[in-house]
């Protein structure tokens, strides 16, 4: 059983490191501290997040982030 762990460990980090390959540098969206948003703005700045989803702009990836309790951030500064 521990062996299957290890290799379950060991596949998560090269998976983890490709992603930072196709992704280059991570940053955590600048969210407002209120406990819910309640709009976002309709300009269109597309950003790629950490799950693979491409975001209208940095509010709506907020939203998402508030609505699912997952950690995504930004990949990059454009959709994916």
């Amino acid at each position: 059983m521990i062996g299957r762990e290890v290799f379950l460990g060991l596949l998560l980090l090269c998976v983890t490191a490709g992603s930072e390959e196709n992704f280059g540098h991570l940053r955590k969206p600048s969210c407002p501290d209120t406990r819910e948003i309640l709009a976002c703005p309709l300009n269109l700045a597309p950003v790629c997040g950490t799950d693979g989803i491409t975001y209208a702009n940095e509010c709506t990836l907020c939203v998402q982030r508030q609505t699912t309790r997952v950690d995504i951030l930004i990949a990059k500064e454009e959709g994916c």
